[in-house]
């Protein structure tokens, strides 16, 4: 992966105190951070899909797995892809860069459809394409941007995900959308994706639906936060049994969030309407906060998931609390809330990191080069600890966890540019 940043400041080194290690470093802005974030993913995990020439994949850990039957993690690609999206929106002034990061993008698109058998949708998970389908979107329309027109390959794809997701949209357990193709259980992490991209593609009802059955079914009106699903535990005679999985993941308020937050800037939402849809986003920031957030000297930063999927999971929220500080007709407490959180995790991880070796394996991601310059930096998958504490040395890295991180230094570094205005659909700045 071609690195979207010139070179950066070397980290300082960890002291002996965890608590001094988690005090920020800000001499460094929070555009350098993100561009070392974005540069140590590339050196660390960036390779060709299954050795094809014109793709980009990412390794699920760093060093990379030696076995051929590695994990497959379709959806961690999704989020790389957006962090790439981030990242040209970042370089956007400076034309260059911003359209080498936009062709690595095609090249990652291009990766996933290889390294997914031809067809981005061959996934029995709608959760995952939701992601992929958010992802793509947003590439279009960069590609608008800086082009003038979208890729036809990025359509393609955005339109066969869309389809497939549609067709877990159902009246099944009284609606939402399905969570893999057992259409056994429905719950926040494929439906609040999903009613995101209908917002997007300007199927205002369909995400108004998706969103109201959420809303009644694993919404909690206590801690404002939604569990995780509806479990078909049994159906027969016209009748379902259902059960509700309590279990709390932050990335689950994120797309709520950003749906609630699009969805009250859609053409044809009235003004009442939209005073309801921005209270129900003040409240899931204020859940949010109470139920991830967490202390640290200093600030406080949001509960992380450890690592495999879960270390995706708070990079994910922390997207779209930046989405929601920047919004200026959210309720001033939550967007102060959502800014707090965003900045006081990405200053923690920034503190904690820890500087890595290059990936050096036949194949990879490469050595630093002049090109790409700059310190080469890990990140902790908990922003409460240090890298050096939360990562034993010498353990494999996973790409999970470092997406994690970029993502909340590009959302960090996206609350320094202005609000753009932009509503449901035809921008990637969101």
């Amino acid at each position: 992966m071609p690195s979207p940043t010139g070179a950066g400041p070397a980290p300082r080194p960890l002291s002996a105190d965890p608590a001094a290690d988690l005090t920020a470093d800000r001499t460094v802005s929070a555009p350098e951070r993100a561009d070392t974030a974005a540069r140590s993913v590339r050196e660390l995990f960036a390779g060709r899909a299954l050795g094809v020439p014109g793709t980009l994949l990412g390794a699920p850990a760093h060093p990379r797995p030696r076995s051929r039957t590695a994990p497959w993690h379709y959806w961690w690609q999704a989020h790389l892809l957006d962090a790439l999206v981030d990242a040209a929106l970042r370089h956007r002034d400076e034309p260059a860069r911003a359209e080498e990061i936009r062709r690595d993008a095609h090249r990652l698109l291009r990766g996933i459809t290889l390294r997914s058998g031809g067809r981005v949708t061959q996934n029995s998970y709608y959760d995952d394409m939701a992601w992929l389908l958010l992802a793509v979107g947003r590439l279009a329309a960069l590609d608008r941007e800086l082009t003038g027109r979208a890729d036809v390959a990025c359509l393609d794809a955005g339109r066969a995900l869309l389809a497939r997701i549609e067709r877990g949209h159902t009246a099944d357990l009284g609606g939402g959308v399905f969570w893999n193709t057992r259409h056994d259980v429905k719950n926040t992490a494929s439906s609040a994706p999903a009613a995101l991209a209908f917002v997007r593609t300007h199927r205002t009802e369909q995400a108004r639906a998706v969103l109201g059955w959420l809303q009644e079914n694993l919404w909690d009106p206590g801690r404002r936060v939604f569990h995780d699903g509806l479990i078909l535990v049994a159906a027969g005679s016209g009748s379902e049994v259902t059960r509700r999985d309590e279990r709390l993941f932050s990335y689950n308020s994120g797309p709520v969030l950003g749906a609630l937050l699009e969805l009250a800037d859609a053409p044809g939402t009235g003004t009442d309407d939209r005073a309801r849809l921005l209270g129900t986003a003040a409240d899931v920031v204020a859940g949010a906060a109470e139920a991830y957030g967490r202390p640290v000297p200093g600030r406080r930063v949001l509960t992380t998931h450890g690592g495999g999927d879960g270390g995706l999971f708070s990079g994910i929220l922390a997207r779209y609390l930046a989405q929601a500080a920047r919004h200026p007709d959210l309720a001033e407490t939550a967007r102060r809330t959502a800014a707090e959180l965003v900045t006081g995790t990405a200053d923690a991880l920034w503190a904690g990191r820890r500087e890595a070796e290059s990936a050096t394996a036949p194949g990879g991601g490469g050595a630093p080069s002049a090109r790409t310059g700059g310190a080469v930096a890990v990140f902790s998958p908990d922003p409460a600890q240090p890298a050096g504490q939360a990562q034993r040395p010498g353990a494999p890295v996973e790409l999970s966890t470092q997406v994690q991180a970029w993502t909340v230094l590009e959302a960090a570094a996206r609350l320094e540019r202005p609000w753009t205005g932009a509503g449901a659909g035809g921008s990637a700045e969101r």
